[in-house]
C-alpha cells in the first residue's frame, strides 16, 4: 500500500454554502418544499452518471434539473428549469475542516503518500495554496486538468501511477468516490459527516480522525 487518495470538497475543505445546499435553496426559492438530504442523494445519484466535464464549466458537469426534479418526484415548467440551469452553485467561500490537518499529519506518520483526487475547476490549485494544503500533498489529480471525472476509473488509475502503487481512497459521495475507487480496484472509505447514507454500514466514518483510525486497522498498522 503506497498512498491515501483523498477528495477535497466536503472532505478536507468545507464550502459555504455547500454545493447541494445552494441547489436546495434555489429549488425552495421556486416554491418547492424539498428536504436537503433528499436533494443531496438525488443530485449525487445524477452526478454519479457523469464522467466528463462540461466544456463551459471547466472540470465539472452541469446539473440536469429536469432529471433532478424527476428523481425528486417534482414537476416544473420550462421557465423554472431554464432559470435554475442558468445559475452557478459553486461557492467562493471555503475553509479547512477542523479534522483535515490532524488527519493529514496522521497519514504522513504512516509514511504514506497523499494524493488529492477531486472533481474540481481550476480554482482547486488556488484553494490548496491558500489553505496551505500543498505541503501535505504528493500529487494533485483534478478533473479540470485530466478531462475526466470521478467515478470514471481513469482518474484513479492516473492517481495510482503518481503514487507508484495502490492505496485507499476517502471521499464524501458514495456514488462518486466509493463507486469510482472500486472500479479502479481500490479500497474506499466513505466519509459521511451528516449521516446521509444510513444504509451504508461497511468502511464508513463520520469524521477524518475516524478515517485515520480505520486506515490503521485496514493496514494492520
Amino acid at each position: 500500500m503506497k498512498a491515501i487518495f483523498v477528495d477535497m470538497g466536503e472532505t478536507l475543505v468545507k464550502f459555504t454554502p455547500r454545493y447541494y445546499e445552494a441547489v436546495t435553496n434555489a429549488i425552495r426559492e421556486k416554491g418547492f418544499d424539498v428536504d436537503e438530504r433528499e436533494v443531496f442523494r438525488a443530485l449525487m445519484q445524477q452526478l454519479g452518471n457523469h464522467h466528463f466535464p462540461h466544456p463551459e464549466v471547466g472540470g465539472l458537469s452541469n446539473i440536469d434539473f429536469r432529471d433532478l426534479f424527476y428523481r425528486l418526484g417534482l414537476v416544473a415548467n420550462d421557465k423554472v428549469i431554464k432559470d435554475l440551469e442558468s445559475r452557478s452553485y459553486l461557492s467562493n467561500k471555503y475553509e479547512l475542516f477542523d479534522d483535515a490537518i490532524p488527519f493529514l499529519e496522521e497519514v504522513k506518520k504512516m509514511r504514506l503518500k497523499v494524493i488529492l483526487v477531486s472533481n474540481a475547476t481550476s480554482s482547486i490549485h488556488k484553494i490548496i495554496r491558500e489553505l496551505n494544503l500543498i505541503k501535505y500533498l504528493d500529487g494533485v489529480v483534478a478533473s479540470c486538468d485530466l478531462g475526466v471525472m470521478k467515478p470514471h476509473p481513469k482518474i484513479f488509475y492516473y492517481a495510482k501511477r503518481i503514487a507508484g502503487g495502490d492505496g485507499i481512497h476517502i471521499g464524501d459521495v458514495y456514488e462518486i468516490d466509493v463507486v469510482g475507487a472500486r472500479r479502479a480496484f481500490l479500497k474506499a472509505i466513505l466519509l459521511d459527516r451528516f449521516n446521509y447514507y444510513p444504509e451504508i454500514k461497511e468502511n464508513k466514518v463520520n469524521n477524518l480522525l475516524q478515517a485515520a483510525k480505520l486506515i490503521k486497522e485496514m493496514l494492520n498498522y
